[in-house]
């Protein structure tokens, strides 16, 4: 049976033609290579990217993975304001990583310039040699720019460009933010070059009306994304203020109505881009409360498990380098780092993931079971969602069902 199962997985492989959806990826978006207001849109026939605030090197991603991605020939080179530059794509036909180095946004002289309301077009005509030209932008001293202030997370898609600002009220920093949930941060000038988060030392989450103590992007690299102190609940018409004591920001939400979120979870990670989608989404196990459920295919890899379209993470506790491995429980933590396979190479088939979730004690578990033995193979490039619907096996790809002997039901 799992012979017939792999071969339609092959066949469906081989069915599979995606329309394919290119990125900015780099240090103006904090290297996001799935957010989709850097996503190259059709403007009348042309790949567009409109930006507020563009800078620093780059690469372009495909369909929110970062293999293949498109860089440059030679660190250092990039394109320039009304200039265009051929990319190059990274060879990953045998599953490597062979990126090309990163390109740049070129600027006529030194310093800490960038450009307003940059306007990007790509060329992908020929898929393995895009052409990215700059045809707008006005450039600025971002040095001599007065500091700005914005809050950035889940609750606007990561997008720090159109983040909202605190601006001056009475004499102090204020913003209201119209539904405030999941994880953010704090960032100057629209930008990720500086960020204050959950404080390095307590690691403790938002509380209505207690000053929060802010942890500094620095030689510790950057802090964890903070979040409500619980963090499956959210406020609407959130108010907060920042202030600076000392050489620190303490953030303070001042009011606000707080509401029980309502979400999915999610299973992102090495095995499908990283993205938050369908092929991700757990569903609710029938009769057993607080449980949710993935059947895959196969699965390997780094993941996390989330909340919301990235608004809660869980994963390996920080630091701790924890590792998961098939058929045995784990305890998963919050804030979290990647969890690691304990073996890399090792892929598993027909697997069911079970998350158990304790919403109160802010806890989860998940078990990865398989009653086969790992393999070592090269992923297929379709993505699949197997069920089960009235005791048969369903396969989903791309929208399409198919049932296990590879047919189009």
């Amino acid at each position: 049976m799992k012979k017939l199962f792999t071969f339609a997985m092959a066949l469906m492989a081989a069915m599979a033609i995606n329309a394919t959806d290119y990125y900015f990826a780099g240090a103006a978006n904090g290297w996001s290579n799935n957010n989709d207001a850097w996503k190259f849109t059709d403007v009348n026939g042309v790949l567009t990217l409109e930006v507020a605030d563009l800078y620093g090197e780059f690469k372009v991603t495909e369909n929110g993975a970062w293999h293949p991605q498109h860089g440059a020939a030679v660190a250092g080179e990039g394109v320039a304001l009304n200039g265009s530059y051929t990319l190059v794509k990274c060879d990953d036909s045998q599953g490597e990583a062979d990126a090309p180095a990163n390109a740049s946004i070129l600027f006529p002289q030194e310093g800490d310039w960038r450009y307003k309301d940059a306007k990007l077009t790509l060329d992908a005509s020929n898929p393995d040699a895009l052409v990215i030209s700059l045809v707008a932008g006005t450039l600025y001293d971002h040095n001599a720019a007065p500091k700005t202030y914005q809050i950035v997370g889940a609750f606007n898609g990561w997008d720090n460009n159109g983040a909202p600002s605190f601006e001056e009220v009475n004499g102090v920093l204020t913003v209201t933010v119209a539904d405030l949930s999941g994880t953010f941060k704090i960032i100057q000038d629209h930008a990720w070059d500086n960020q204050w988060a959950t404080n390095w030392e307590t690691g403790a989450g938002l509380v209505l009306g207690e000053p929060y103590v802010l942890g500094a992007k620095g030689d510790q690299g950057e802090p964890a994304n903070l979040s409500l102190a619980n963090p499956f609940g959210g406020y609407k018409d959130a108010v907060l203020t920042l202030t600076k004591s000392g050489d620190d920001f303490v953030l303070t939400l001042v009011s606000g109505t707080f509401n029980k979120m309502q979400a999915d979870w999610f299973l992102p990670g090495a095995w499908q881009g990283w993205k938050c989608d369908d092929v991700a989404k757990m569903t609710p196990v029938d009769g057993q409360a607080n449980t949710y459920e993935l059947l895959l295919a196969e699965f390997t890899g780094e993941f996390k498990v989330v909340y919301g379209d990235w608004a809660v993470e869980f994963g390996a506790a920080k630091g701790s380098g924890e590792q998961w491995n098939v058929n045995t429980p784990i305890e998963l933590s919050f804030p979290c780092d990647n969890m690691k396979p304990e073996d890399p190479d090792a892929v598993y088939q027909d697997v069911t993931i079970t998350l158990v979730v304790d919403y109160d004690k802010v806890a989860a578990t998940l078990t990865i079971a398989t009653e086969g033995d790992a393999v070592q193979t090269i992923q297929l490039n379709a993505k699949s969602i197997k069920r089960i619907e009235n005791g048969q096996v369903i396969i989903e790809n791309n929208g399409v069902r198919f049932n296990a002997a590879g047919i189009a039901q």
